[in-house]
């Protein structure tokens, strides 16, 4: 379960901002060391319903190649890179804390490009990790990992959205869409794989709500969802 999450975290939850706003107090992905978010987790897949809590914290910057990066530690201890630039946030590599050193991306990932606009619109690759069932007879897990091209956009700036944490008002509204056909082996053969995923950012906390659905046309799995919301934020 705690993989699972972490991987939406990392490439996900990741990592949205508010173009030209990235250096200010009430940026939509603030980046000021100190700052905490608690949030419940909860991923249902035809396994059944697992709960979980989950911790990011900002922990400073570094120095990477000349230029500062911003440091996020993960619930696990994993610690996420991140860069700023004049056309936006861009999400770097990780050190994972069963490494002595950080892997970064061949091509930095954007996370939300500027300027910042209703309707802007880009693309990022995701992959599946809802779509999984275990046996029986024998306790063996049955996955679908594919490959999914995403047509992101923003969709509004005035979404109000209601939390554990409470109400956040003029919320930013991020939309993602994708499907690509996968060969998942004989269990289910080939089948199209949809994902659809929907993100809510408050300016000067971050994101506040994340769901997520992952389906494909095969009874044998068919769906998975994730539902990420925030229960306190602490700024310091």
């Amino acid at each position: 379960m705690r993989i699972t999450v972490h991987s939406y975290i990392l490439v996900i939850f990741l990592v949205f901002i508010s173009a030209g706003c990235s250096k200010k107090e009430n940026s939509y992905f603030p980046l000021s060391s100190g700052l905490k978010w608690h949030y419940n987790v909860a991923l249902t897949t035809r396994d059944g319903l697992q709960k979980q809590k989950y911790i990011l914290q900002n922990i400073g910057t570094d120095e990477l190649n000349g230029e500062s990066v911003f440091l996020r530690k993960s619930l696990n201890g994993t610690i996420l890179y991140y860069s700023i630039s004049d056309d936006g946030i861009y999400y770097l590599g990780n050190l994972d804390i069963r490494e002595s050193k950080p892997i970064f991306f061949a091509d930095k990932k954007i996370v939300i490009p500027t300027p910042f606009t209703i309707d802007t619109e880009w693309e990022q690759i995701t992959y599946t990790r809802l779509l999984k069932k275990t046996g029986p007879p024998q306790r063996t897990e049955f996955k679908i990992i594919a490959e999914v091209p995403l047509e992101i956009k923003i969709e509004s700036l005035e979404d109000t959205v209601i939390v554990p944490a409470g109400q956040f008002n003029k919320c930013m509204r991020i939309k993602m869409i994708g499907s690509a056909y996968k060969d998942a082996g004989n269990y289910v053969g080939l089948t199209l794989v949809n994902v659809e995923q929907t993100n809510w950012y408050s300016s000067g906390v971050g994101l506040v709500k994340m769901e997520r659905i992952e389906t494909t046309q095969s009874d044998a799995l068919d769906k998975g969802t994730l539902l990420v919301e925030l229960t306190e934020f602490e700024s310091g």
